[in-house]
């Protein structure tokens, strides 16, 4: 069905026209004029350059003294250290390699005693790869000749003899050497951890944690930051607006702990500290509940994140690799997010049950990057709905958020034929549900998932490549490229590159290593203030800012040189805050914390269920799920692993359904056998949830005529099939479906016509 045909509920309920204008928001920032201050304005601004002044002489009287002759004993032990830790890596790896030995030939013995893949298998594999929006040139060019195909697997089969032979060589070979492995492993290991704790001592004799582990600077420390990012000259541009705007910086500067949690949190977007409090108090104003607890936190994290205003994403758009966010009002839209209403939607979200249990653990750090989407909230709304509707089985019940970000491979098509079909009156996450895209348009839908649920996410950009992080119970991951589990360090990806983070909360870190670490540091909220210490020290001192350990500079694997004539100013400070926050992280794993996925637990498998029934008036009413074939989940391994076909699903209230999946066949079909209470001819209606227009399948009672069935397009809601005519006989009936379609179905009505 062609989508204008919608119902007009669903297109307003979960659809967004964005009007044409002249908005300079791009990719979360504006590009605005320089504003001449009055003679009020002014002297705001001299008035802030004299605090700034003199709170910058009040601390740095109070710094204690370097002693240069122990710092240099501190970077001599952290050269020290790096050495036992390279050795220490590498004799891991030589561990990890041998132990490696015997599952690869493993893997290569059990791959001998799979039958050799046909001709006509192959070719409904190319069938499968393209219906998919892949390819495999390789595979399709082998087609063209059965003979050269049944000749290349005959060749294939006897170099797997020739592998198995080498791999059984290579395992003996391991095992021999792996015991003396281990040991040099444990003494490398060993070392390294006796050559660390001269780091720190090293660190600690330079007596800076006196005034790292002390809170008697954090108000003056944190009231001078706060001048410094925002400027004098911004915070006066914006207290001189109106007396409101005024009392606001003066509430700021004078909220000791509200100015820390702000910073603790990276501050607001473009150092708008003005706008950020504005957003905080215009809340609270807005929900009495926004003034403790987790909707304090809530309120912060919005009034972080949307202190730059973020404009609504467009509807239509190109598709990118790099993993650019989405367009901004590519047809023109000036609408941007209302932060009030985004904090009022997300307190009543959490309040209904609706978003991630995980939620509620969040600290504001971690919040913001879960409600700074550039969706609308009506879409959030739709995504949530539109993925317990479709795809039950990619919303976790176990706590592994991961799991959201499964839809986009199960639904979400690797191909760019289809974007040019994407629709204007469609919101951008509803087109690419239908259309599918390549690596940008997939981690935009996986980002969108989860903030639709209250996970937060960050773009994370490879070369020529676009992945998602995201939160975990057991600490950041990384999905759809180079993947790092949740609780696992980051390292470069295979070529030996790192990424980079991608968004405007994320960007300052530069290599995803940098913010990988600080989102682990933070989960000791007590030790982490010694690194903000630092780090804010560092700043007063003039400092160049340093995010990490590990420096982006594209194709990287280590700091970037330097440029001709480029001067490094000192970082001691901000070295120091590093080494603290690295400190903190060994401490975390020593003592176990996050370390282990034993906690998550896959639930059972759905399987067929339900029966037919018969009411008064001999109505039949046939669940989805209480199919006689298949009754279990079809899948198929393809190169790229194995793939759902057709897919028992289980929604949060207990109910199955049945699932037709993007990867399925013409081939793939499904039955039901039932008793009619009297032979005749019968009206078909499907209960259905579908995301792409133009779909049908097809019927056939019985073994007769297939008979065609047009879907509707429900945009990912349910709603039902006009009509058909099938013939029952009184007894026993075998009706049968086929696709290939996309769609969820929930149950199948069958009345008698007359």
């Amino acid at each position: 069905m062609n989508p204008k045909t919608c119902t007009p509920a669903i297109l307003l309920a979960f659809t967004v026209m964005l009007p044409l204008s002249s908005a300079t928001a791009q990719k979360g920032k504006t590009t605005a004029p320089v504003v001449a201050l009055t003679d009020a304005g002014q002297a705001m601004e001299k008035k802030f350059v004299e605090i700034h002044a003199s709170l910058k002489a009040e601390i740095e009287a109070a710094l204690p003294k370097r002693d240069e002759a122990k710092v240099a004993a501190w970077l001599e032990a952290i050269k020290a250290e790096e050495a036992t830790k390279k050795d220490a890596a590498a004799k891991a790896g030589e561990v990890k390699k041998l132990q490696s030995a015997g599952a690869k030939l493993k893997q290569l013995q059990e791959s001998s005693k799979q039958p050799p893949k046909t001709f006509a298998e192959a070719k409904e594999e190319m069938v499968q790869i393209l219906a998919a929006g892949g390819t495999n040139p390789e595979l399709q060019k082998l087609l063209e000749s059965e003979d050269a195909f049944n000749a290349h697997t005959k060749k294939q089969q006897e170099q797997l003899a020739g592998q198995i032979q080498q791999a059984a060589a290579a395992a003996k070979d391991a095992e021999a050497k792996l015991p003396d492995a281990i040991k040099a492993a444990e003494t490398a290991q060993l070392a390294n951890e006796k050559f660390m704790a001269a780091t720190w001592s090293a660190m600690d004799a330079m007596g800076m944690n006196g005034i790292l582990g002390s809170d008697k600077l954090d108000d003056k420390l944190a009231k001078y930051t706060v001048i410094t990012t925002a400027t004098p000259r911004g915070l006066a541009e914006f207290a001189e607006k109106s007396p409101e705007h005024g009392k606001l910086i003066e509430q700021l500067l004078a909220n000791e702990a509200l100015m820390i949690q702000m910073l603790v949190a990276d501050g607001p977007t473009g150092g708008k500290f003005g706008e950020a409090m504005k957003i905080y108090t215009d809340i609270q104003k807005a929900s009495a509940k926004a003034k403790d607890g987790i909707f304090q936190k809530l309120a912060l994290a919005v009034s972080l994140g949307h202190a730059v205003p973020i404009e609504k994403s467009a509807s239509v758009g190109g598709d990118s690799k790099e993993g650019d966010e989405p367009v901004a009002g590519s047809n023109g839209s000036a609408n941007t997010i209302d932060p009030v209403k985004r904090y009022l939607s997300y307190e009543k979200w959490y309040e209904n049950g609706e978003l991630d249990p995980g939620f509620k653990d969040l600290c504001a750090w971690n919040m913001v990057m879960a409600v700074n989407a550039s969706d609308p909230d009506e879409i959030l709304a739709w995504g949530r709905e539109a993925l317990r509707n479709l795809r039950p089985d990619c919303i976790p019940n176990n706590g592994d958020t991961s799991v959201y970000v499964d839809v986009v491979d199960k639904e979400i098509a690797y191909t760019s034929s289809m974007v040019k079909d994407d629709l204007p009156e469609l919101a951008v996450m509803q087109n690419i549900l239908a259309n599918g895209g390549i690596c940008g348009r997939r981690a935009f839908f996986g980002r969108f998932t989860l903030q639709a649920h209250g996970i937060p996410t960050a773009a994370r950009k490879e070369p020529g490549h676009a992945t998602l992080a995201h939160w975990h119970p057991l600490g950041w991951g990384t999905r759809l490229g180079g993947e790092s589990k949740p609780g696992d360090d980051w390292r470069p990806g295979g070529r030996g590159f790192y990424a980079a983070m991608n968004d405007a909360r994320t960007k300052p870190y530069g290599a995803d290593v940098n913010f990988h670490a600080s989102s682990q540091a933070r989960e000791d909220a007590t030790a982490f203030m010694r690194v903000k210490r630092a780090q804010w020290i560092g700043a007063l001192l003039d400092e160049q800012l340093k995010p990490g350990l590990i420096t982006w500079s594209g194709k990287s694997k280590g700091p970037a040189p330097l440029k001709k004539g480029e001067v490094v100013k000192p970082i001691f400070w901000n070295e120091l805050a590093l080494h603290e926050q690295r400190r903190i992280i060994a401490k975390l794993k020593s003592a176990g914390s996050k370390s282990s996925n034993s906690n998550i637990v896959s639930a059972s498998a759905p399987a067929a269920t339900g029966k037919s029934t018969v009411d008064e008036k001999g109505v039949i009413t046939i669940p989805a799920a209480a199919a006689s074939h298949p009754t279990q989940s079809t899948t198929k391994a393809t190169r790229s692993g194995v793939k759902d076909l057709i897919v028992f699903v289980r929604n949060k209230t207990g109910e199955t359904h049945l699932h037709l999946s993007r990867y399925a066949t013409e081939t793939d079909s499904w039955e039901y056998t039932f008793d009619a209470p009297k032979a005749g001819k019968y009206q078909l209606v499907a209960d259905v949830v579908t995301p792409k227009w133009d779909q049908k399948i097809f019927t056939t009672t019985n073994g007769g005529t297939a008979v065609e069935m047009a879907l509707p397009y429900t945009i990912g809601l349910w709603g039902k099939t006009e009509a058909i005519t099938i013939e029952l006989k009184a007894g026993s009936n075998i009706l049968k479906f086929s696709g290939p379609v996309r769609a969820t179905f929930k149950q199948f009505t069958l009345t008698p016509k007359n």
